[in-house]
């Protein structure tokens, strides 16, 4: 079996790079929107209406986050849990198989080729049969005296299926095979971006919570204090 050679993975920050821009960036709006409407009505800023801001502004930044997480679009791509690549040599009359476990849902795709044909001038005879079998034992895919063929099967029930590539000729024939296993995968784009901006809300709803107790501090001061 041939190895099969898997790129490393990315960073985490470079993937998440674009999402935490456009997050900077809509943060930058709402502060500037926030800013502009006090300057428009001259409001003075105060810690009472700085601890009123920062709430407003951590609530929207929160409700962001969670939609984001929870109620955004889902997208979905296909991920190889098994996979088998490599010539194979089959002997007169001879069969080969290989066996993979699935889970409902997931697919099971390939191809096979009969690159060549021993002991027959111009690779004539390397035609093959082509079987798969679900975990009943029952054929859910027949191909016969083919030379190429491409599959893909769905799998109905999870278990064992069995991919078997006989050969009907007298003389052994060499064939290139590939199966791979794959299952779809759904997620959130924007999930990343939510996480985000669920924790910038984390501090933001705290210096709010903080102003809001310094202005309750100060008007008791205010109420004690003799006229």
């Amino acid at each position: 079996m041939n190895a099969v050679e898997v790129a490393p993975p990315e960073s985490w920050w470079l993937s998440f790079l674009p999402l935490i821009v456009v997050g900077a960036v809509i943060l930058g709006l709402i502060f500037l929107i926030v800013f502009g409407m006090l300057i428009s009505r001259r409001v003075t800023i105060t810690v009472r209406t700085g601890g009123a801001v920062a709430l407003t502004l951590a609530s929207i930044l929160l409700l962001s986050g969670l939609w984001c997480m929870f109620l955004s679009p889902l997208m979905t791509y296909s991920e190889t849990k098994d996979s088998f690549y490599s010539p194979v040599s089959i002997d007169g009359l001879g069969n080969w198989s290989y066996s993979l476990s699935a889970h409902e849902e997931d697919t099971l795709g390939g191809s096979v080729d009969g690159v060549r044909a021993y002991d027959l001038p111009n690779g004539s005879g390397k035609t093959f049969n082509l079987r798969i079998y679900d975990p009943d034992n029952s054929v859910v895919w027949s191909e016969t005296n083919i030379t190429y063929r491409y599959f893909s099967v769905k799998a109905l029930k999870s278990g064992v299926y069995k991919v078997e590539v006989q050969n009907p000729n007298q003389q052994p024939i060499e064939c290139y095979i590939q199966i791979t296993i794959s299952e779809k995968v759904t997620y959130r784009p924007l999930e990343p971006l939510g996480q985000w901006l669920s924790l910038v809300s984390l501090p933001t709803f705290g210096f709010g919570m903080w102003a809001s107790g310094v202005f309750a501090i100060m008007q008791k001061k205010e109420m004690k204090e003799p006229d």
